[in-house]
């Protein structure tokens, strides 16, 4: 953000959301405020908004009693490990990931140890997984879409590592802020697909509506009891104006829903371009995953993709995010949910240094 502000001509492939839909948010809330007061301007203490929290069950096919909403997917994490996790207790976390979602487990007072999501499908390996747990294993954390990769697991494969959890009785945490990318694939929430199940997702990344701060956690109505019991108050720093506002955002989603998908359309096949020519120039490996907008590809021939990252920065004006952020040295991700023109830009002169370095 130092950088956007001081260097606006320096091309940004680090960010992994969707460009804010700036006038369709402005659009939103002076129809909902400009004559009067909408009615969904409640109360949200201890219970949440209740027009957002029925927009959210409507929407995945759940029930009011499955859903706490949050200060976005960060609160539904912190709200979750709060109720699950004492300190000394075992959390599993899958790698490479998203080295804030460790820090929260920790945090927590766990002790966390990482799993590895292998390249090239960045699948679970169910057996690794199962070695892993122990009787004081309380959560296993994942990511699906999987940040940084973009790899997408079935409801199946979701399922059964739900039920390798579940043999000591833990909790599968399934962080799913990029779901949304692969709706058209009809998967359900996984909240859906086991009692040990809980789901947390926010209107931050596939909407890109981050000044909301609006998120939530899904699952079995017994085990959001059991959570909604370690946090009785819920969220205490739920904002009673952004959530109005997410309660009409979700209650009438289409132009949002036109905002990201446009977004994705013009900016997609520019990107699959550069990287058939990055790929046949010998410079990155790996696909372009099918849904979302990150991309992790492997650098050929670079380990410390940080110093790379400095020098693309310092040298080409291209920023991307360093794979040792993830755990994944040799790696970069780039995302691409901005500008087409921009990204285009972006991936010249991503090109031209990697060339120049090689």
């Amino acid at each position: 953000m130092r950088i956007k502000a001081a260097r606006p001509d320096v091309s940004i492939l680090f960010e992994s959301t969707i460009a804010e839909p700036t006038e369709e948010l402005v659009a939103m809330v002076r129809e909902a405020f400009s004559q009067e007061v909408t009615s969904r301007y409640v109360s949200v203490f201890a219970d949440g908004n209740r027009y957002a929290i029925d927009a959210v069950a409507k929407r995945y096919g759940l029930s009011a009693d499955q859903i706490v909403a949050t200060t976005g997917a960060t609160g539904a994490l912190v709200m979750a490990f709060k109720a699950l996790v004492s300190p000394g207790d075992h959390v599993l976390v899958e790698r490479p990931g998203f080295d804030f979602l460790s820090r929260l487990a920790q945090e927590a007072g766990s002790v966390v140890e990482e799993f590895a999501r292998p390249a090239p499908t960045y699948d679970v390996d169910l057996d690794d997984l199962r070695a892993r747990l122990t009787p004081r294993t309380r959560a296993v954390l994942i990511t699906n879409l999987h940040n940084p990769t973009g790899a997408w697991l079935r409801p199946e494969r979701i399922a059964a590592i739900a039920e390798a959890a579940d043999l000591v009785g833990a909790v599968l945490l399934v962080d799913e802020v990029y779901a949304d990318f692969a709706a058209a694939s009809g998967a359900p929430p996984a909240a859906t697909l086991a009692a040990n199940i809980v789901t947390v997702s926010s209107l931050t990344k596939v909407f890109g509506l981050f000044a909301l701060k609006f998120g939530w956690l899904a699952g079995d109505a017994d085990l959001v009891a059991r959570l909604r019991a370690g946090a009785p108050d819920g969220d205490m720093g739920v904002s009673k104006l952004s959530h109005a506002v997410a309660a009409h955002v979700l209650e009438t989603p289409a132009a949002f829903e036109a905002h990201w998908k446009a977004v994705l359309a013009a900016t997609r096949p520019v990107v699959r371009g550069h990287v058939d020519a990055l790929v046949a120039d010998g410079l990155l490996a790996g696909d372009l995953p099918p849904h979302g907008c990150m991309y992790f590809p492997r650098v050929v021939g670079v380990d410390d993709t940080r110093a790379l990252a400095q020098r693309l920065l310092s040298e080409f004006d291209v920023l991307v995010a360093p794979g040792e952020y993830f755990g994944a040295p040799g790696y970069i991700r780039i995302g691409y949910g901005a500008d087409a023109p921009a990204i285009d830009q972006g991936m010249l002169r991503l090109r031209a240094g990697l060339a120049a370095l090689r």
